[in-house]
């Protein structure tokens, strides 16, 4: 047993001391060194000048196991002859000795160890947050959306008997009327050979005339003067006058649009109306994590009108001037570009799982962008202008159809074959337009988020086009007026909205409350923000403003 009680490790064979080689009480361990102590050496170590700071602990299972003979060491990669010692708490990356001399001097700095055993307890605190929280209210609802299926079921057969009584009854109607102008061609096809039977009967009867009236001739008697033959207009039959027309059928084409109005729709009715907009199940969120810091900077010098993380510490930057994606990393390196030809600029993109981009364009075109960089159109959205785009959980394309006030909404697409699926316009409970002038769009999975520029405000709108909110900016009770400009949407569902006039972001929840002006010109330096986008990897989130440089923040703890 150790001095304060700790479990030792155990341990098969004998465990030596590190300096005296003894194996008596050897229940201490250095981690600075790395190496066992015994209780004497243990007094002794720190009176050494060159072990004065060692930090000592006792040698239990948790210590060895990160400690012990089963440690694999790890180099740092700048410094390959060093190991990783320690980790800078304000960076977020490990490093060796050296790197802590000449890189993280002032920062804030913890031993390698303190810091793997954090992440395994996060680690540990998200899984257990899983378990306890996030699964059960999964399985919660997929309960509940196993009893409406239940319930929809016998309705959906009910409402499909009354529409294929429907289609047989409607049947019945065009086969009747259908039946009647085949059965009016029929009779006038049977009055047309009666006819030429009469008149070939007629025929008949003139052939015999004429052979009497040839036998007369040839006998030559007086009897011929006194014969008198029928007038020849005896055999014109009493028939109608035989018609050169023919038939022809004009059907009426509006029929089958007449039919489809008429015919009616389907209607669905809530079963459960309290679970129209049920939470979609997030990582749980604390507004006591919100810790201002800013990561870093660095000027992009193009017109950019949108950015979107990429992972690996990058984000693309979309400069409209020069119809170019620039891949940037958080040092201000370009790591790769792509230009999109003859696309007029362009606008806005997201990434698909596969890797595939799909990229906006002012020619009124949707192209993808393959993870080689091959570009192919895969919308033509004319004659609107397809804007802000992201994509639903599905992956089914949503973008901006910017027309005109009145038509302005959002179109849905196939994301493999580009066809339109449907639109939703963003109509209100009192039935007024929230969406007019859009500018972009981000997807939490299931609802939109829309920001909106006249008036300015953004919208949310769930998967079937409701809208469930309107944020206008007055909660903040901010100096000028709400101008959004950017939107993007964290792990938490909570939304990051750019105020380009006050200089800050809005983080509203996902109800469209606020709840809190983050990322203030005063905490980062920040100035006309422009596009937004959160890298729910590392934590830090990328706003483009118009000085045109980008900032990287962690704007959580």
């Amino acid at each position: 047993m150790s001095d304060n009680g700790a479990t030792p490790f155990p341990t098969q064979l004998a465990v030596s001391c590190g300096f005296c080689c003894g194996t008596t009480d050897v229940n201490w361990f250095c981690k600075s060194c790395p190496g066992s102590l015994c209780n004497t050496c243990k007094m002794s170590h720190p009176s050494y000048p060159v072990f004065k700071n060692h930090i000592v602990v006792p040698r239990t299972n948790d210590v060895m196991r990160l400690y012990g003979p089963s440690k694999i060491a790890e180099q740092c990669r700048l410094h390959p002859e060093k190991e990783i010692s320690t980790y800078c708490i304000d960076c977020q990356v490990p490093c060796c000795a050296t790197c802590q001399v000449q890189k993280h001097k002032k920062h804030d700095i913890s031993t390698i160890e303190d810091a793997y055993l954090s992440a395994e307890n996060r680690l540990n605190d998200n899984v257990k947050e899983l378990e306890k929280n996030v699964i059960p209210t999964i399985d919660k609802m997929a309960d509940k959306t196993k009893k409406d299926r239940s319930e929809k079921r016998v309705r959906i057969d009910r409402v499909r008997e009354e529409v294929n009584a429907f289609r047989k009854e409607l049947k019945e109607a065009v086969d009747e009327s259908c039946d009647y102008l085949i059965e009016k061609l029929e009779h006038d096809e049977t009055e047309l050979d009666n006819l030429i039977t009469k008149l070939n009967v007629q025929k008949g009867k003139i052939h015999e005339l004429i052979k009497e009236v040839n036998e007369i001739i040839q006998k030559g008697d007086l009897s011929m003067i006194k014969y008198s033959p029928p007038s020849p207009s005896t055999f014109i039959p009493e028939v109608p006058t035989p018609r050169s027309t023919i038939p022809v059928f004009s059907p009426r084409r509006d029929i089958l649009t007449i039919i489809k109005e008429r015919i009616g729709t389907v209607e669905w009715t809530e079963i459960n109306p309290e679970s129209k907009h049920a939470p979609i199940p997030t990582a749980k969120f604390d507004p006591s994590m919100i810790n201002i810091n800013k990561v870093g900077s660095f000027n992009s010098e193009i017109d950019a009108t949108s950015i979107t993380t990429a992972g690996n510490n990058t984000a693309w930057v979309m400069d409209t001037v020069r119809d170019t994606m620039y891949l940037y990393d958080s040092s201000g390196k370009v790591v790769r570009s792509i230009t999109v030809k003859d696309s007029n600029g362009i606008y806005d993109m997201v990434i698909r799982r596969s890797g595939e981009m799909i990229v906006t364009c002012w020619d009124r075109k949707v192209r993808r962008v393959s993870v080689s960089g091959e570009v192919s159109t895969l919308i033509d959205t004319s004659p609107c202008m397809p804007d802000g785009v992201c994509l639903t959980d599905s992956e089914d394309v949503v973008c901006m159809s910017d027309q005109d006030k009145k038509n302005n909404h959002l179109a849905v697409y196939s994301p493999d074959t580009g066809r339109k699926l449907r639109e939703i316009r963003g109509i209100d409970g009192q039935g007024k337009q929230q969406i007019t002038v859009l500018y972009c769009v981000v997807s939490n999975g299931k609802d939109l988020y829309v920001v909106n520029r006249d008036p300015y405000h953004v919208v949310c709108v769930d998967e079937r086009g409701d809208v469930r909110w309107v944020y206008d900016g007055r909660e903040a009770k901010l100096t000028r007026s709400f101008d959004p400009r950017g939107i993007s949407v964290d792990k938490y569902n909570n939304l990051l909205v750019t105020d380009y006039y006050n200089s800050c972001i809005h983080y509203i929840d996902r109800e469209g409350r606020l709840i809190q002006i983050i990322l203030t010109q005063e905490q980062t330096g920040l100035s006309r923000p422009w596009g937004i986008c959160v890298d729910d990897k590392t934590g830090q989130v990328w706003v483009w403003n118009g000085l045109g440089n980008v900032v990287i923040c962690k704007y959580l703890s």
